[in-house]
């Protein structure tokens, strides 16, 4: 009980430091050995696709999203860099557990905003400024996810920028196809990477 106390007060001082300095913080997660404080993102989208989803269809959206997260370690995980691979992919389990906070914020707010104002919104003035509150908040998310994404890429692999940037055109060009075939077969409508 105490330990887990201990990594829930740890994966909450990284996600405060992820906000206000992602670079340090990053750094600093990518350096560490225990996976504990990882636990806490993990439980997250578990209850996350319990509350948005029926039995038949969170089975799905979770094996999907658990697909993705271990098919995008095993794809950057084949990428050279320092150290030995079972330092890489322990760093990239850390440091890419970790870029799923925004993408978790996005999704719960994105559940508390359908139940205080569900659709259809109004063309209203009310309406129309939810729209652009909502349109500039998730581009900050996003933003601040790829920022995650790139330092990730950079600490986990040892990488610089055109290298960190060759292997995410990669990464997009094989996850892209993989992303519309879960949409079309409705598992995923979102990608939950």
């Amino acid at each position: 009980m105490v330990s887990d106390t201990v990594s829930f007060i740890i994966f909450f001082r990284r996600f405060i430091g992820l906000i206000f300095t992602p670079y340090a913080t990053m750094r600093k997660i990518s350096t560490e050995k225990e996976l504990k404080d990882c636990i806490w993102i993990g439980i997250a989208t578990v209850i996350y696709f319990l509350i948005t989803n029926s039995v038949r269809f969170w089975i799905n959206g979770l094996l999907g999203a658990f697909g993705l997260y271990v098919g995008s370690i095993l794809f950057f995980s084949l990428f050279p860099s320092s150290g030995m691979q079972k330092e890489k992919i322990l760093r990239l389990i850390k440091t890419w557990s970790y870029t799923l906070v925004p993408t978790l914020i996005w999704f719960y707010s994105t559940l508390l905003f359908y139940f205080l104002l569900p659709p259809p919104r109004t063309t209203s003035l009310l309406g129309q400024a939810f729209s652009i509150f909502y349109i500039a908040f998730s581009g900050s998310l996003f933003i601040w996810k790829l920022i995650l994404v790139y330092l990730s890429i950079r600490f986990s692999l040892r990488a610089h920028l055109y290298r960190v940037i060759y292997y995410l055109l990669l990464y997009f060009a094989l996850s892209i196809p993989l992303w519309l075939i879960l949409y079309s077969r409705g598992i995923s409508r979102v990608p939950f990477v």
